[in-house]
């Protein structure tokens, strides 16, 4: 066992080393306050369209004007049939500080083929949700937890049950993170927003498979693989603040879905030590007393 844990602790530190923060959410978006979309095209062109995606952190220039268009400020030009999407922090609602109700214009310039064309949009600012109900869920889940534990004999199979309840959390909000992203292919979005993931939910599911056997080494695997699951959600608290969510669902469910993978995955790792240590005793042989 202990050589198990040494090999689980070199690959956490390994993955955590490499995984960052922005890799939590699918295609590098980020839980904002605002909106942005696209108003107005002035003058129109046939065959030329802008439209905001993924909630204005984007746009998608097409052009079927049968000539090129070349996008002023960041000099890209996208050639006739073909389209581009971009990031761009005149448009983008990411950094801006837009009170709920309030708006806030911008302009992009083009020239298509000769013909100045201006397009406009709006940011419009979204109300926040109170945080404080979203923390005192993950905080409660990630104390009951080891307080239940405490009380069970079969502990092993609470804290294997409750990690694979965060296993499928976590699984659900990647998931709704990538078919949030518009502007990448699904399979190598999935991989990216999963990261260090791809570990922890074999090790979950693997593990729990072997705790349901009465084995230590199946619930250290479990405890681990929720620690990480705990450790790469966090970045993900933004949610619990923050009114549009790179989510493909209500903000509400990703909201639950953070809470669920961060307390729960933190309440097994913390539960873990004193079970895997009643576990032991219990596996103990019995000292003989001479006569």
């Amino acid at each position: 066992m202990r050589r198990l844990v040494v090999l689980l602790a070199v690959v956490a530190g390994l993955l955590l080393g490499t995984a960052g923060p922005a890799a939590a959410h699918a295609g590098g978006l980020v839980a904002t306050n605002a909106r942005s979309q696209v108003v107005t095209i002035t003058p129109s062109v046939p065959g030329l369209a802008v439209v905001a995606i993924e909630d204005g952190a984007k746009l998608r220039l097409t052009n079927h004007t049968g000539g090129p268009v070349t996008i002023r400020g960041i000099d890209r030009t996208v050639p006739a049939g073909t389209s581009l999407t971009w990031a761009d922090s005149r448009f983008a609602p990411e950094g801006k500080n837009i009170t709920f109700g309030r708006t806030a214009d911008w302009a992009l310039d083009l020239d298509a083929g000769g013909t100045a064309v201006t397009v406009s949009g709006v940011l419009t600012g979204e109300r926040p949700p109170n945080p404080l109900p979203w923390w005192a869920l993950a905080i409660v889940s990630a104390v009951a937890v080891p307080v239940i534990a405490r009380r069970l004999h079969r502990a092993d199979l609470l804290l294997a049950a409750t990690g694979a309840i965060a296993m499928a959390a976590s699984i659900t909000h990647v998931l709704g993170s990538t078919l949030a992203v518009e502007s990448a292919p699904p399979a190598g979005t999935f991989l990216s927003a999963a990261g260090i993931n791809l570990l922890a939910w074999p090790l979950i599911l693997g593990g729990a498979t072997v705790a349901l056997r009465g084995r230590p080494a199946g619930l250290l695997a479990v405890c681990a693989g929720a620690a990480l699951t705990a450790v790469f959600v966090l970045p993900d608290v933004t949610s619990f603040h923050r009114a549009v969510l790179p989510f493909a669902g209500p903000p509400a469910v990703e909201r639950a879905l953070v809470v669920l993978a961060l307390g729960l995955g933190a309440g097994v790792a913390v539960a873990g030590a004193s079970v895997l240590r009643r576990l032991a005793q219990r596996a103990a042989p019995a000292v003989e007393v001479p006569a």
